[in-house]
């Protein structure tokens, strides 16, 4: 074989996506765990005297623990190990962040939760980045395949990892490297000889999870996905415009203006955080927001489904984002709940969009 000099690839690994899925989902138990574990517990501090043991060690522990092993030991469940641990470090790690941005030690800082939350929300754009899966060259094909016959070793390639690795080998034949296109066309030949030797494909847990919510999804019907929708943009509508209305009002009435002030300072001091100004910002967004949201209404009504889930998609990204940053800032981890109801809203819209209009051409009016 000719010798080449060594090239620096990175080749994404097959199972990256589901990984870096195992990881941001243990992350975010992590945070809630741990906050609902405190506040039902009085946060109790393990150790006595001058000795605090912080669950931030115990994070960097996890985290330790999950380098070490994928250090050590090659095998593929050893990747799901680490991409468990990686994610119960982070969030202990990530949770006592306010104690170190702040001169007193303050556990409790009003920005520690957007950190917390905006760190949650980089790990999962990471995911959506990965799983989004570039088109592979030779090269990199060669290293999947390659990487996928080491795995036969342990005895886990079933029936479509066999089909991957043929795909990749026939692939890495079209090298312009010939020793790289000689080993690929030799393997692929011998693999080819062992199609029907390999274990049934029995889908992974997340599979068989995402498709038992799509069997359950669709049994609800097209029709009934759209009234679910529509009724949580109704929602987000309603509640968003109805300052909107207040503010429009206020203007004319002074008594009106008054109360509506008052209103804000009191809901300013009610929080956790913040002050009439995050209070503001956040009236602001939810006006924002809900005309948004009401856009996305009226193109679903006219049956413009693309256009309304488009419309739709930017309420929900803009309410996570930016309105849900805000929200944990003056209200610091109980804004958990309303930010989850968000993300079912996120996979409602994302799931019409892959069963109802992928593969479809302009408006869709069913």
């Amino acid at each position: 074989m000719t010798s080449h000099k060594k090239q620096f690839l990175l080749v994404e690994r097959e199972r990256a996506s589901t990984l870096i899925l195992l990881s941001v989902i243990s992350f975010a138990v992590t945070i809630v765990a741990v906050r609902l574990f405190l506040e039902l517990t009085g946060y109790p501090q393990v150790g006595g005297g001058v000795l605090h043991i912080a669950h931030l060690l115990w994070g960097g522990l996890a985290m330790f623990m999950g380098l070490l092993i994928v250090l050590i030991w090659d095998n593929p469940g050893v990747l799901y190990a680490t991409a468990l641990l990686s994610g119960v470090g982070i969030g202990l790690f990530i949770d006592e962040v306010g104690k170190f941005i702040t001169k007193n030690n303050d556990y409790f800082f009003p920005a520690a939760a957007p950190i917390v939350y905006g760190v949650f929300l980089a790990v999962l754009l990471l995911y959506l980045f990965v799983r989004r899966r570039g088109k592979l060259d030779p090269q990199r094909a060669m290293v999947l395949a390659l990487d996928g016959l080491k795995e036969m070793t342990y005895g886990v390639v079933d029936e479509e990892e066999g089909r991957r690795i043929l795909e990749n080998l026939a692939l890495a034949r079209q090298s312009d490297d010939p020793g790289i296109a000689m080993l690929a066309t030799t393997l692929y030949d011998e693999f080819a000889s062992l199609q029907g030797s390999f274990a049934t494909y029995r889908p992974g847990l997340f599979k068989r999870m995402g498709h038992t919510l799509k069997s359950w999804g669709l049994r609800l019907g097209r029709k009934w996905h759209r009234r679910l929708i529509l009724l949580g943009l109704i929602v987000n509508a309603i509640s968003a415009l109805a300052f909107f209305l207040l503010i429009v009002f206020a203007v004319f009435d002074h008594r009106m203006t008054v109360n509506f002030l008052v209103s804000v300072v009191r809901a300013a001091d009610a929080a956790d955080a913040g002050g009439v100004l995050g209070q503001a910002i956040r009236i602001a967004l939810n006006v924002a927001i809900g005309f948004v949201a009401l856009a996305a209404i009226i193109q679903f009504v006219r049956k413009h489904d693309r256009s309304g889930l488009t419309w739709g998609l930017v309420q929900i990204v803009l309410s996570l984002t930016l309105l849900q940053l805000v929200t944990f800032y003056l209200n610091q981890f109980t804004a958990i709940i309303p930010t989850m109801i968000q993300f079912l809203m996120l996979g409602i819209l994302l799931t019409y969009q892959a069963w109802y209009l992928d593969g479809g051409a302009g408006e869709t009016r069913a």
